[in-house]
Order: structure tokens, then sequence, then C-alpha cells
């Protein structure tokens, strides 16, 4: 997160300077970075987009969502001499598009709202590893996904500069879901049968993203 934040000055110092040279030119786009608040080295949650600039109270942006989620754990029992290891690899990246648009203006900070649609593909995969005794099993679960739905945002942005903008939002998601489940399993390196699993339904979620905009 200190890298973040040095970034960040960097920017607004960068940006001071060039506006100050280009003060009169008017902003047509804008590059934003996003991260959610939950974010870390190895949980990235974050969003990067471009903003069309309609006129001073429209917006249209284009984003892109990746997010990536790995762990490992292990836990041993000095009992039965059991060590169990849980490998976590999950991914997923989103596209979509937002209507955005300026609710109230006071000064500096702009308070926005705007809806959207999103699209989402992406796996989540658990392998556990348990060893006892010397007895290996092995438990493999692979679970692709796609989801598609509609958003709806509410924020704040303070215009630091003509140039930079840093905001927070709030993001409410309605979501229809697809996941195919393979289960893989082995008992000391003897294949099971393979599992297989399809679902699909409707999920609500929300967040609050956190971010700086780049405008030129």
């Amino acid at each position: 997160m200190r890298s973040f934040y040095i970034i960040l000055m960097s920017l607004i110092i960068s940006s001071t300077i060039f506006s100050q040279e280009n003060s009169k030119k008017q902003n047509n786009y804008a590059l934003s970075f996003g991260i959610a608040d939950n974010f870390r080295l190895d949980k990235f949650n974050g969003e990067i987009a471009v903003k069309k600039i309609i006129d001073n109270t429209h917006q249209l942006r284009f984003f892109l969502s990746p997010r990536i989620l790995t762990s490992n754990q292990e836990n041993k029992t000095s009992g039965n001499n059991s060590i169990q290891v849980r490998e976590l690899r999950n991914y997923s990246i989103g596209v979509g598009a937002d209507y955005l648009w300026t609710l109230i203006t006071s000064e500096d900070i702009n308070m926005f709202g705007g809806t959207g649609l999103a699209f989402t593909y992406g796996n989540n995969n658990d392998k556990v590893t348990v060893n006892i005794n010397g007895h290996k099993s092995i438990s493999e679960t692979s679970n692709p996904f796609t989801n598609i739905g509609i958003r709806g945002i509410l924020g704040v942005e303070w215009k630091v500069t003509d140039k930079i903008g840093i905001h927070s939002e709030y993001i409410f998601t309605g979501l229809y879901n697809w996941n195919k489940s393979e289960i893989k399993s082995s008992i000391n390196n003897i294949d099971n049968p393979t599992t297989t699993r399809t679902s699909s339904g409707i999920s609500l979620g929300s967040g609050v993203l956190f971010g700086i905009s780049i405008y030129f």
C-alpha cells in the first residue's frame, strides 16, 4: 500500500506542473486505476478503466477488472503424523461499461452516480493433499465460471488538480452466474472417477473501490 501512495504523490506533483502549462486545454478522456478495500499482494482485486468525457456532467467508462487470489496452507498433526496442504489458485477477468453522471458539485468535490453492464470469466482451483503415515490422498476441485449482469455506482471524486482526481465509489451488482465443477481425487496414486456438477443462479453483491483518475 505504501508504494500506491508514493505513485499517487508523484502523479499529483507531475500533474500540477503539466496542468499549469496546459490549463486552457479541455479534458476529453481519463485513465483510472482502482483497488478494492480488501486488496493485498496475494489477493489482487482492482479495476483499470478509460473514461470518455461527454460534457461537464456525463461520462462513459469502459473497464477491465482482473482479480487473482493465491494461498498455501499447511497443517500438521503430531498424534497421527498427518500433514494437510491446501493450495488455492483463483482468478477472474471482467469487462464492461458504465454510464456516469454528476449528482452534486461543490467546489472540487463531485458526487456521481451511474449504471452499467459487466461480464466476468474465471476459474477457482482448490487442491487438498493429505498424507497420513505414508498414505497420500489428493482432492482437486476446478470450478470455471461465468457471470453477466448489471451494476449500480455511487461515488465521490476530489479533483486535486485539473488533471488528477481521487475517487471512492460503492458498487452494487446483480449477476446471473453459471459454473461447472470438476472434482478429481486419488488415493496412493490410484485415481477415482471424476465428478462433474453444473449450477446456475442469480447473486447480489457489493464492494468499495478506491482509485485515481488521470485526465487528458
